[in-house]
């Protein structure tokens, strides 16, 4: 994502394995779609590395110092296609809380605040309101 006019993402590594059944859509993805990936992104280093026997990942380096890396076992060509758009477009920053609504149920709470009637009828075993 570009703030201000200046790329987030600095570089961009595929790590995969030539050989390995869990590579199979990252290598597939590197004949075919990743020329056109960095073809569309030449603001990017883009690199790619064989690491023999080890699962296929993406990592991502931001202007920030963070890095962020995916897996990428047994993806299809088309969703490692998406996370690297998705990496392309983040900015790098830690992902905020999210504000969580208030639950709002139809059938009101039971409980309130304690009074001194709670307790009397506790003892009684009586309903509140007798």
């Amino acid at each position: 994502m570009a703030r201000q006019g200046v790329w987030q993402l600095q570089k961009l590594i595929l790590n995969y394995c030539e050989f390995s059944g869990s590579s199979r859509g990252a290598r597939v993805f590197v004949e075919k779609l990743w020329p056109e990936f960095t073809a569309g992104n030449p603001q990017l280093d883009a690199t790619l590395h064989v690491h023999p026997g080890r699962h296929p990942n993406l990592t991502a380096q931001y202007l920030n110092g963070r890095v962020r890396t995916v897996g990428l076992r047994n993806e299809d060509p088309d969703e490692i296609m998406r996370q690297a758009i998705l990496l392309r477009s983040s900015t790098g920053r830690k992902a905020a809380l999210q504000v969580k609504t208030r639950q709002v149920s139809r059938n009101p709470s039971i409980q309130g605040p304690w009074t001194p009637a709670v307790q009397d009828a506790l003892k009684q075993k009586q309903p509140l309101g007798a």
